[in-house]
């Protein structure tokens, strides 16, 4: 019996328009046509590596690894039926999970790719919006919005695009405008690009452990906001609000699956907790930190978690009994508040968890965050393996080094292969996909679509949740949404769950590289510390925010206390190494980065840095090596090369960076790196047009990515606008760079820009004022792009300032 295999994957249908009245009107040149499609058509779809699945009847159903292999093949497919008689052709394509079972292809994303298909003009090509995600990060396309099909037995919510760059044509709004959703049927207009983003909402599917979950929701039944009134007059003040940390539970039990147990129960009260209006709880990243420690005080660890107050407990399960001890103590004065025990049969035990949850609110004189109207649903529950799964690939996730989160998406995907409906685990497929892409060690054009793919599945599952909203959140800004889309889902993320410290984390740095709002980033990112201060991950945000402020003593600080609770955390040694070179300390910098080489050797990413120290202080044979090696431990990354190419620039060796660009381009169609390498080289070239475009492609590619890149692409485009003797151009660069933080370069850019001006008085002026900042151009030393001014003595001033000699 075949094995039957699930697989993500480009679908494609096409179909003859017109076909049954030629097989009418002449069966043999119907059939003869038929051959022609096969003969032409099946070279090319190889050439995509795509799969001819099967012919039904005059259509085609096409399957691809990839969504540009599918577009790409798509439009050379119309190209080709242009120049055969009768050859017209409609095509859709969607992107969606199929079920291989033998020689045939099934599932819901099958029907949707078929069933897309008619809205296409003939010799057009219609695509999901799926498909369109990837499209919007390719300049080279161009898409139009039809609207959303009113398809009977599909699950899913679509909307459909047409294709209208490339000679294809535009659908026909008043042709397919009664199969459309919410369309006016006077004038054939579909109900607007808002209706996109309107999902239907239902109730929150909760999914802890079936064997320790409570039913809290059945808490919130009671009328209006549940006000518990307070049982201890002790409580003091806190003018930040109350807050607490729910220690791990002792496990008083001898055998490894009850340390699961007690886990599980301390998991429960802080999922309760987070949702106490004006409670601020210690996320569980930081409270396991402290778990098997009997060296420190509750009163140290008030101080270290800054809280008022702190729950302790322990677990002892013996058969169908368990005993629970719960402890609620004021941090300052460790002032037990609150001490009880509870014996119980096991089935009692979701109740047990309420029960000692409520104490804990009463006594802490909270308010509950309940929407009383909502329909409250049964809980769907998972299993214990399942979500001890899911916690051991989230602790691998937060390593942030390729082994640590290819070790994650392992987990995850144990999880979902216990239980496909737990949408927890489908959000840590999703944000790990795109951090791997994110961190250099995969592709986006590989990653997106999986990434995309498992937040819309968490979405489906349960809306309602906060992790599920952050997730589509990082999906929505890696794929190039309007920025107020992708705002808005940070922003339900945290209206749902207050206490969520990504969320906050991941809103900071979206308010830093996208919308410039350094203030408003600094303090998501301290409330995402003060919900998780340990977490060595939120505290490197928060000093790429303080850098970005010039707070670079307190991004200092940031980063070595970081180091200090986690002494092997590689990313921690990388973000101070950058900091160091950030501000002109090479030797401290490559301290740092040789620091890191020996913590993780096999890591590419410390590599990487460590060649770009080098790379800026002009030591680009070390450099290069540096470079090779990141890419030989990353032999498929195309990031490893363009950063490769990077070094070939500065070492102006502009052959082999433009070998190595072209090299990058066979494999992929995102890569912003090596774009703004090319706009620089075309820009020595004195190629202006061809710069200003492809710089263009990079900024918009570093948007969301990196503001120190993007702020890179801005001052060559200014360079290109005075070599164009466009002063309007020159100015608008100059306003947009202006908005970007201290550190990200873009000062430093301006002051450049208006060297080539003539304006050398201000230029250097800018220059100096930055290295006497602490905020030098760090590729000051070796640029290609000064080499016009290196012989002026102002120049020559400058690099001694800045402790370097004249380049030779």
């Amino acid at each position: 019996m075949t094995e039957k295999k699930r697989k993500l994957a480009a679908i494609v249908f096409t179909d003859i328009v017109g076909f049954t009245e030629l097989t009418a009107a002449d069966q043999n040149k119907a059939a003869d046509l038929l051959k022609t499609q096969r003969d032409i058509f099946k070279p090319l779809v190889n050439k995509y590596n795509g799969d001819w699945v099967k012919e039904m009847g005059d259509g085609l159903l096409l399957m691809f690894d990839t969504v540009m292999d599918a577009v790409e093949c798509c439009i050379e497919l119309q190209t080709s039926a242009q120049s055969i008689d009768d050859l017209n052709l409609r095509i859709g394509i969607h992107q969606g999970e199929i079920l291989l079972d033998g020689d045939d292809v099934i599932g819901d994303d099958v029907n949707i790719a078929s069933r897309a298909e008619p809205f296409s003009e003939p010799g057009g090509i219609v695509i999901t919006d799926r498909v369109n995600a990837s499209l919007m990060r390719e300049p080279a396309y161009k898409t139009k919005l039809i609207g959303k099909p009113s398809l009977k037995g599909v699950r899913q919510e679509i909307s459909l695009f047409c294709i209208i760059s490339h000679n294809l044509p535009e659908t026909d709004i008043s042709r397919v405008a009664a199969k459309l959703e919410d369309s006016d049927k006077t004038t054939g207009l579909p109900g607007g690009a808002d209706s996109i983003q309107n999902k239907t909402t239902r109730p929150s599917t909760s999914k802890m452990p079936i064997i320790i979950s409570g039913t809290v929701a059945a808490l919130l039944l009671i009328a209006g906001m549940i006000f518990i009134r307070n049982t201890s007059s002790s409580i003091s003040s806190n003018n930040d609000g109350e807050s607490i940390a729910v220690l791990p539970f002792v496990n008083m039990s001898s055998d490894k699956e009850n340390e699961y147990f007690s886990d599980g129960i301390t998991e429960e009260i802080l999922n309760y907790l987070a949702k106490i209006k004006n409670l601020r709880v210690i996320s569980r990243t930081s409270v396991f930190t402290y778990k098997g420690r009997e060296d420190i005080s509750i009163a140290e660890i008030g101080r270290e978690l800054d809280v008022s107050h702190v729950l302790e407990g322990s677990v002892r399960k013996a058969g169908n009994k368990v005993r629970i001890t719960a402890q609620l103590i004021r941090s300052e004065d460790d002032a037990h508040l609150w001490s009880e025990s509870y014996d119980r049969n096991l089935e009692d035990i979701f109740a047990l968890q309420d029960e000692i949850a409520q104490t804990i609110v009463g006594t802490l004189k909270m308010e509950y965050i309940g929407h009383i109207n909502d329909q409250q649903p049964e809980k769907t529950e998972t299993s214990i393996d399942a979500y001890n799964m899911y916690l051991q690939g989230k602790h691998f996730q937060d390593r942030r080094d390729e082994e640590g989160m290819k070790t994650a998406l392992s987990f995850f995907k144990k999880t979902v292969q216990l239980d496909p409906e737990y949408e927890l685990a489908y959000v840590g497929l999703a944000n790990t996909y795109l951090l791997l892409a994110d961190y250099g060690y995969a592709s986006f054009d590989e990653n997106l679509p999986l990434a995309e793919y498992n937040a819309n599945k968490a979405m489906d599952l349960n809306p309602t949740t906060a992790e599920v909203h952050a997730a589509n959140a990082y999906v929505s800004l890696i794929r190039k949404d309007d920025p107020q889309k992708t705002e808005s889902y940070y922003l339900k993320a945290i209206e749902l769950n207050p206490n969520y410290a990504t969320a906050h984390h991941w809103y900071s740095d979206f308010l830093k590289i996208v919308m410039k709002d350094y203030n408003k980033s600094l303090f998501h990112g301290k409330a995402a510390q003060k919900l998780d201060p340990l977490s060595g991950i939120i505290g490197i945000n928060l000093a790429k925010t303080q850098i970005s402020l010039n707070q670079k003593n307190d991004a200092e600080s940031t980063l070595k206390n970081i180091i200090k609770v986690h002494p092997e955390f590689l990313q921690a040694f990388l973000s101070l190494s950058n900091l160091y070179m950030s501000k002109g300390q090479w030797y401290e910098s490559e301290i740092m980065a040789k620091k890191a080489t020996v913590i993780k050797p096999d890591d590419g990413s410390s590599w990487k840095t460590l060649a770009e120290i080098l790379t800026a202080q002009g030591k680009t044979s070390d450099g290069i090596s540096a470079y090779k090696k990141f890419l030989e431990l990353n032999p498929s990354s195309t990031m490893a090369l363009e950063h490769l190419s990077v070094g070939y620039y500065f070492g102006r060796n502009f052959d082999d960076a433009s070998k190595t660009i072209k090299t990058i381009y066979n494999q992929t169609t995102f890569a912003p790196l090596a774009n703004l390498v090319e706009g620089w080289i075309l820009l020595q070239e004195k190629d202006y047009t061809g710069s200003l475009t492809i710089l263009q492609t990079s900024r918009n590619g570093f948007l969301g990515l990196s503001e120190f890149h993007e702020a890179l692409a801005l001052g060559a485009q200014g360079i290109v606008y005075v070599f164009q003797e466009d002063m309007k151009g020159v100015e608008l660069i100059i306003s947009e760079l202006e908005n970007f933080g201290e550190s990200a370069g873009a000062k430093s850019m301006i002051g450049i820009i208006k060297l080539y001006m003539g304006d050398h008085s201000k230029g250097y002026k800018i220059l100096q004022d930055n290295i006497l900042n602490d905020n030098p151009y760090i590729y000051f030393f070796i640029d290609p792009k000064l080499d016009q001014f290196r012989n002026d003595a102002k120049f020559i001033e400058l690099l001694t300032l800045y402790n370097k000699d004249p380049i030779s």
